[in-house]
């Protein structure tokens, strides 16, 4: 419905009541700032994994029984421990214990000779030799970024005869292999000043005052950048070697991305297509024989404006779960501009600022980090697949993470209300 809106003549203005009013100035332009869609809230819940995926409890029993075995063996073999005492420890029913053993010490499969002089096995046979040792020290020096999945089915496709778990190749890897993972992390020299840690502080206690739940109110923007050069942050190396990873000559184009998460989904997930531009002609100030204006190559505030009103178009469309709700996002300066947060409140939705240097307390850097984790599994070889690549690991994301990145969050309140670094 059309309403008017005066003037007071002070540059005041008010609506027919008499209320006071803001007008937002910026538009949306989908033309100069185009932006398309790679999944939303409807797209997110049809293509998401289920959250408890029906599992066969017969092989689910089995490999519980195995673990159980794998620890019950350990004690009794390599600690000299009894059946009963063994099965006391791990809390197992010692008659089943006690049974497991005399099984395992009857096959001949998995009898080992008694050490000398000992009267007892010394431990059950090794799956792997040096055959294995040799294959997967030169499978890691070729390519150091493999993860453990990718470890067995190479071991797999070579050794036929071979079945091993995860934790157990895992063992072999660095106790045998000598091989360990190593990982760095990157935090900003201001991140944790005595100022920064003030300005959560101030800032928890505001918010806590108010109905901003992150579990059931809020929904968290932010954008991140992916290429086809990913890669994992930590390889495999020899112990006490360095892990050294190649990067190819030409540095990737960047494929930046929005998006808009909340505890119950992905809401929106963007990815921002090139700003359009006047020819270079036109660009040119009339008269003026300078060089045209030069095409900004990463997101404007122009992009983020039309982003969140696509999101909150979205949300609209499900206002028993959105309505009300708080846009939680950091202060980067695109995200500052007045219009926006004239723009959310004119929709119905609440702003909020976080702290400067505070990833910790937005969940969405979770998700981003789930999300390159998932691509970095992946062999990126085409820029015109990434998109939809990243889409596909956007929506594997469970509800049930959704709801641990916002927790994981609220941890983090009462270590700032403490002063602590996070």
């Amino acid at each position: 419905m059309d309403y008017f809106v005066h003037e007071d003549g002070q540059g005041n203005l008010y609506d027919d009541k008499g209320m006071a009013v803001a007008v937002v100035e910026m538009e949306v332009d989908e033309e100069m700032y185009p932006i398309e869609t790679v999944t939303n809230f409807g797209m997110y819940h049809e293509l998401k994994a289920p959250e408890h995926p029906e599992k066969n409890n017969a092989k689910q029993q089995e490999r519980e029984d195995e673990s159980e075995k794998e620890q019950l063996f350990a004690l009794v073999y390599e600690r000299g421990m009894s059946a009963r005492q063994a099965a006391l420890k791990l809390q197992i029913n010692p008659r089943t214990a006690q049974r497991w053993v005399a099984n395992d010490q009857q096959d001949p499969q998995t009898y080992i000779a008694r050490k000398e002089g000992s009267g007892r096995p010394v431990g059950r046979p090794a799956l792997m030799d040096e055959r294995h040792k040799t294959h997967l020290i030169n499978l890691i020096d070729e390519e150091p970024a493999l993860v453990l999945n990718q470890m067995m089915e190479s071991l797999t496709a070579s050794f036929s005869d071979l079945t091993i778990s995860k934790t157990a190749l895992y063992n072999f890897v660095t106790n045998k292999c000598k091989i360990s993972l190593k990982r760095a992390h990157f935090h900003s020299a201001d991140r944790n000043s005595p100022e920064k840690i003030k300005a959560r502080k101030e800032w928890v206690e505001k918010w806590m005052n108010t109905d901003m739940d992150y579990m059931s109110n809020c929904v968290f923007i932010d954008e991140a950048a992916f290429h086809i050069n990913m890669k994992r942050s930590v390889d495999w190396s020899k112990v006490g070697t360095r892990a050294v990873a190649k990067v190819p000559k030409t540095r990737a184009k960047t494929t930046t991305i929005l998006a808009a998460t909340s505890a119950f989904g992905v809401v929106n997930i963007k990815v921002r297509r090139p700003r359009v531009m006047p020819s270079s002609k036109e660009r040119k100030t009339t008269g003026s024989s300078g060089p045209a204006q030069t095409q900004s190559k990463g997101t404007v505030t122009g992009h983020y404006f039309n982003f969140l009103s696509d999101t909150m178009d979205e949300m609209d469309k499900h206002p028993d779960i959105f309505k009300d709700n708080y846009l939680i996002m950091d202060n980067a300066p695109i995200r500052m501009n007045d219009d926006i947060k004239l723009f959310i409140e004119s929709r119905g939705y609440r702003c909020v600022y976080l702290p400067p240097y505070s990833p910790e307390l937005n969940p969405i850097e979770q998700f981003w980090s789930v999300c390159k984790s998932k691509l970095k599994r992946e062999k990126l070889l085409k820029e015109e697949t990434l998109t939809s690549i990243i889409g596909d690991a956007c929506n594997q994301v469970l509800i049930s993470d959704l709801k641990g990145f916002c927790k994981h969050s609220c941890d983090r309140f009462d270590d700032c209300l403490q002063e602590k670094p996070i």
